[in-house]
Order: C-alpha cells, then sequence, then structure tokens
C-alpha cells in the first residue's frame, strides 16, 4: 500500500514538472497572454481541464514558471560565486552567471525575463516582483560592499546593472560575443565610472 502511495506521489510530482516544462516552452515562445491552458495541455498528455488537478489557473501556472525560472537563475549565479574572492570578482562572477543562464541555457529564464510584472494584476505581480526581489538581493549585498566614489547611490548603481544585463536579452544574438564577456564589458563600463 505505502509503496502506492510513493508512486503516485512521485507521478504527481513528474505531471506538474511536465506541466510546468510545458508552459514555459509555451511562455517563451507565445507569451503569456497568447498561450491558452489548451496550447500547454498539447504539449502534454493531458486534456486541458486536467491541468487544473495541478494549477487552479493560468495565473498560478506562470507563478510558478516564474519561481522556477528565477530558483533555476539563483542557483546558477549562487554556484558560480567564490565567497572568497573580492566584490567586483564576485560581481563578475555572479553578472557572467546570469546572462550565461539567460541567454544560453534555459526557457524559464526566457519567462523571467520577458515578462513584466506590471502588466499583471496586483496580487500576481507582487509575487512576481518577491521572485525578482529575491534574487537582485545577491547583488544588492555584492553591490553593498563594492569600494565606490563618495555619493554614488548604490540602488540606481545597482538598477543600472540589472537593466543592463536583462536588456541583452533584447539585443544578443550568439557569435558575435559570448554571454561572459558581455557581462565582463557591462561590469567594467559602470566600474571606471564609479570605482573610488
Amino acid at each position: 500500500m505505502k509503496a502506492a502511495v510513493r508512486t503516485e506521489t512521485k507521478k504527481g510530482v513528474n505531471r506538474r514538472q511536465e506541466i510546468l516544462d510545458a508552459a514555459a516552452q509555451c511562455f517563451a515562445k507565445s507569451g503569456y497572454d497568447a498561450t491558452s491552458m489548451r496550447d500547454i495541455a498539447k504539449h502534454t498528455d493531458l486534456l486541458a481541464g486536467s491541468l487544473y488537478y495541478h494549477f487552479k489557473s493560468k495565473e498560478e501556472l506562470l507563478c510558478a514558471v516564474h519561481e522556477e525560472g528565477v530558483r533555476r537563475i539563483k542557483e546558477k549565479v549562487l554556484l558560480a560565486i567564490d565567497p572568497k574572492a573580492d566584490p567586483w570578482a564576485r560581481l563578475e562572477q555572479a553578472s557572467v552567471a546570469y546572462l550565461e543562464s539567460m541567454l544560453t541555457e534555459s526557457i524559464y529564464a526566457q519567462v523571467v525575463v520577458s515578462e513584466l510584472p506590471r502588466r499583471r494584476p496586483r496580487k500576481l505581480r507582487s509575487i512576481l516582483v518577491a521572485h525578482r526581489d529575491d534574487f537582485e538581493n545577491i547583488f544588492r549585498r555584492i553591490i553593498d560592499e563594492l569600494p565606490l566614489q563618495p555619493g554614488v547611490d548604490r540602488k540606481y548603481w545597482r538598477l543600472s546593472l540589472m537593466g543592463m544585463l536583462a536588456w541583452t536579452f533584447v539585443w544578443y544574438r550568439p557569435g558575435n560575443d559570448t554571454p561572459a564577456n558581455v557581462a565582463r564589458q557591462l561590469v567594467d563600463l559602470l566600474r571606471h565610472q564609479t570605482e573610488a
């Protein structure tokens, strides 16, 4: 009896992951608004109505995909940071891992970058922003340790870097430069303007 329960639980977890993967693929390709639950179901062996057993709504599914995307990016960034390195080296490591994850590895990351919380209802928006803020705290902690010139507003410095890194999703084309080199160049650009 216990084995059957374990199998069902494992199957349920696999189904949930299968749905998340399908939703991430659809959201990344067509966008949240243009994707229906039926579209997502076509990428699984489930009926559209069966998706609601795992997720109450398409909004809840977006929230889960976004959370998983942020988790994956955050994991790669944290693994890339050498805690013994100086703040500039850690910032470069974090930025490189972020761009490599966003530009080369994950459809989940594409959803995180392309889905703008401002376009969503207040409750969903606050959840998506909380995911983003949790990730940005990694950069916030590093930037707080940087030896910047007096008077440099670290909040705007961080937002400038995060904006530049995120915007590469729009203009980056594989083959012209590596994500790692782009990240290093962007960090250096701000560093040379503001380092103490």
